[in-house]
């Protein structure tokens, strides 16, 4: 499990239920390798990615720099996969978000939150290190998390390295249409 900076992620849904018998996203656990986010790719995350049926459980974990030593926040998140088709090469699928919750890691990043409440700080003014709170409808900039309920779609490529979304890990916006191409942001495989 991991966390994340400045750079919400993945959160928790409170209600899951199967959409189908034969889920078509790929299932399993996958994780990335430490990226590089933030200005001129100051910090780090490493996000991990659950898909068991059509529940996708996800978190993300930043890291004060871009080698992914010091943990500052870790954000989580659960969605129901609501409907999905194969579509050339990837998997377009909609889910049904939760509540996406971010941990405060470190002090000196809740004296952060804190001082900035209405941009890093979520519009959250008392915020605790260690203490989860629910995100779900806020902006922590860069990141604007949708309400619990909303409907997001997204694409999934998968291939032997593992898989690859359009928008997750760091987009939540609301869009119309499904990505047509990937983020770049490879998920390895680490348990079916």
């Amino acid at each position: 499990m991991f966390t994340l900076s400045l750079l919400p992620l993945v959160l928790m849904a409170s209600t899951a239920t199967n959409v189908s018998a034969e889920p078509v996203l790929p299932q399993g656990i996958f994780r990335t390798a430490c990226i590089e986010i933030g200005k001129d790719g100051r910090h780090g995350l490493i996000a991990e990615v659950s898909i068991e049926g059509n529940v996708i459980s996800a978190s993300a974990q930043s890291y004060a720099r871009n080698d992914c030593d010091e943990a500052t926040v870790r954000a989580d998140y659960r969605g129901v996969v609501t409907g999905s088709s194969e579509s050339g090469d990837r998997i377009d699928f909609t889910q049904q978000t939760g509540a996406f919750t971010y941990t405060l890691l470190a002090d000196d990043v809740t004296t952060y939150y804190n001082a900035n409440v209405e941009t890093a700080g979520c519009g959250i003014g008392d915020w605790q290190t260690g203490v989860a709170r629910d995100v779900a409808g806020a902006t922590c900039a860069p990141y604007s998390f949708p309400d619990v309920g909303t409907v997001l779609k997204d694409s999934v490529w998968a291939n032997n390295n593992g898989i690859v979304f359009g928008r997750m890990p760091l987009v939540w916006e609301t869009d119309d249409t499904y990505p047509a191409t990937a983020s770049g942001i490879l998920f390895t495989r680490v348990k079916d």
